[in-house]
């Protein structure tokens, strides 16, 4: 195997192994899943060199069934919704349902979303923890947990301080499941 660096006609050097080069790219940042992880403004990203899409696909107005007239529950729909297209009660895009997902919705007994593909991803993407340990206190004050009043263990956890969460230590925390 060749792991001599290769220079392309602009000076660029790339070796094997590397994350593919970002300028090869013909996605902008923007419509990538980076922004998840390591969210740029347009300014930033363009002064790394990344690309950056001002005008991202999307349609609106087209819809040909309102949001009130989607059944409430999946027993009362028709394969006829595969026709039709919806529009996204949260951010006024277009979408479509497709077979293998009306397939899904009816095998596990779902309504028809009323938001599209997007705003479901960026619900779900706001549910996870950050990339990012913050230090926290033991929140148990349980008798029986091998510690007289609130527990003084300390550790480091993706849960932050604002979150609702009951956060415990590992001994707390099997106290409480075992």
């Amino acid at each position: 195997m060749n792991t001599m660096p290769y220079v392309d006609s602009n000076g660029s050097i790339y070796r094997y192994g590397e994350f593919y080069p970002i300028e090869h790219s013909v996605f902008g940042y923007n419509e990538t899943i980076a922004p998840e992880q390591y969210e740029l403004a347009r300014g930033e990203a363009i002064s790394k060199g990344y690309k950056w899409q001002d005008n991202t696909q999307r349609t609106e107005g087209k819809q040909t069934l309102d949001t009130q007239d989607i059944p409430d529950s999946i027993l009362n729909v028709e394969d006829s919704i595969l026709n039709e297209i919806l529009t996204c009660e949260s951010c006024n895009r277009n979408y479509k349902i497709v077979a293998n997902e009306l397939v899904f919705y009816q095998k596990m007994n779902i309504p028809i979303p009323r938001k599209c593909f997007h705003c479901r991803h960026k619900s779900r993407r706001a549910k996870i923890n950050k990339f990012k340990l913050y230090h926290r206190e033991c929140m148990c004050v349980k008798e029986g947990h091998n510690h007289p009043q609130k527990c003084a263990n300390e550790f480091e956890t993706s849960y932050s301080p604002d979150r609702p969460e009951v956060v415990y230590c590992e001994g707390c925390y099997q106290q409480e499941v075992i």
